[in-house]
């Protein structure tokens, strides 16, 4: 993470430390440097633990926790890091949103030791959006992006009053004001309102009624999942920790196998999967964390019956990843239910696998033992192996098996989107993310 480097005007020394999520969600922490109280903007869920870990290594008293507006392409983590510090959780008064320490309206001015970090409303995007300028800096959440702006078709947006509140803001703020977007999918931590005004396609359409025009022109799909995150993010209601192979299917069908996240071997894969869905196996989940943040909230975990997906669960979970859903009885229950694969080269299942080698040593054994009582220690062993998958749901066996070369992909390949984001695409071009908060291009 890089400190910003602050405008000359600024009187009051600050650090700013931006945090990214694979999927481009940004989050940052605001720091006066000489009190050390501190805010933070839309925490990701996936990225609270991080932020927790920093609040805590660099001494800083975090004070405030603000949501610049209600999301609906991922998990916020707001409620969550105020906990941990006990900290203010700040959201607009059109929000709505259960325990919240301060209601903001737009006009107030949250102070951090010397330094004052100024509340605006900005809607557009959503009723409630706000932005904060404080320390040279314009964090803007999905007000103002980098190259783009957000989408209005949804949760109450309007696109002429998104035009209207970008206006205001590039009259009233200096060019030199540092630019700290809510989304960014290129890697790239800040801009400046002056970098924007001559390079952002959207702040070149003057006339509000154009751009209305062009917001509207080619709205992209409607984020999966949608409602759950919503009631998460309003209410901190979890949805539950199971879901249907019935209910899977029909999420497939309304656009979020973006959100499965396959868990079984690349062999499998193979023989059938989900189109749209992401494949990450088991054993592999935790050198390709990255991978699997990428795949959009609720995360739906999948395996052939559910076994191996409770395993993923929890080892995401240690690896401070949120919203998991495992998928009950796993692809087959989605097949019983009419869900629709793609298939490919057939092989045997892992489950099948695990059975035909433990039958195999079980006879194995109990033949040689007519040689030797030695070998009845094969079957004693594999039985109390059984017994404590049974007991446990871990299977060691499995997890070997998992590694073989023939269960290994010979040309599996990731096929997800990330079924969404917040940010316009260059004008002209398709736009990298669709869905989501994002906003199509403007035409040329």
């Amino acid at each position: 993470m890089k400190h910003a480097e602050l405008s000359p005007s600024t009187a009051v020394a600050a650090e700013i430390l931006p945090f990214s999520h694979p999927q481009g969600c940004k989050g940052y922490l605001v720091a006066d440097s000489a009190s050390l109280e501190a805010l933070a903007v839309d925490p990701h869920l996936d990225l609270a633990g991080a932020m927790a870990r920093v609040v805590e290594q660099r001494g800083f008293k975090l004070r405030y926790v603000v949501e610049t507006h209600t999301h609906a392409d991922h998990p916020s983590g707001a409620l969550a890091l105020a906990a941990s510090f006990k900290a203010v959780r700040a959201v607009h008064v059109a929000a709505g949103h259960h325990d919240v320490g301060l209601v903001l309206k737009g006009g107030e001015v949250l102070r951090l030791g010397g330094l004052a970090v100024a509340v605006r409303h900005a809607p557009g995007h959503t009723p409630d959006h706000i932005v904060l300028h404080g320390a040279g800096a314009l964090f803007s959440g999905d007000t103002l992006l980098i190259g783009a702006v957000a989408r209005a078709d949804f949760l109450g947006g309007d696109a002429g009053t998104l035009h209207d509140t970008l206006r205001g803001l590039l009259h009233d703020l200096p060019g030199t004001t540092l630019l700290y977007p809510g989304h960014d999918y290129a890697g790239r931590v800040s801009s400046t309102l002056a970098a924007e005004q001559s390079g952002n396609p959207w702040l070149q359409i003057a006339d509000r009624d154009e751009f209305k025009r062009q917001l509207a022109a080619h709205p992209p799909p409607r984020p999966a999942n949608m409602d759950e995150l919503l009631r998460f993010n309003r209410q901190g209601e979890l949805p539950p920790p199971l879901l249907s192979g019935g209910e899977l299917a029909a999420l497939v069908g309304q656009n979020g196998a973006a959100n499965i996240l396959d868990v079984r071997t690349g062999a499998e894969w193979e023989t059938e999967h989900i189109q749209g869905s992401r494949w990450i196996p088991l054993d592999e989940l935790e050198k390709r964390a990255d991978e699997a943040r990428i795949v959009p909230a609720p995360r739906l975990l999948l395996c052939r019956t559910g076994n191996r997906a409770q395993m993923a669960r929890a080892s995401l979970e240690k690896l401070g990843l949120g919203a998991l859903r495992v998928i009950e009885g796993g692809l087959e229950s989605y097949k019983a239910s009419g869900g629709l694969v793609v298939r490919g080269r057939q092989t045997i299942s892992l489950e099948r696998q695990v059975r035909i080698v433990a039958g195999g040593l079980v006879l194995a054994g109990a033949l040689l033992g007519l040689v030797h009582a030695f070998f009845l220690a094969i079957p004693i062993f594999v039985g109390a192996g059984l017994v404590f998958a049974g007991i446990t749901d871990f299977c060691g066996m499995g997890l070997l098996l998992a590694r073989m070369p023939w269960n290994r992909a010979t040309g599996a390949q990731a096929s997800c989107s990330t079924g969404g984001g917040c940010a316009a695409a260059t004008p002209g071009s398709a736009p990298e993310i669709s869905g989501g908060c994002a906003a199509s291009p403007p035409d040329r």
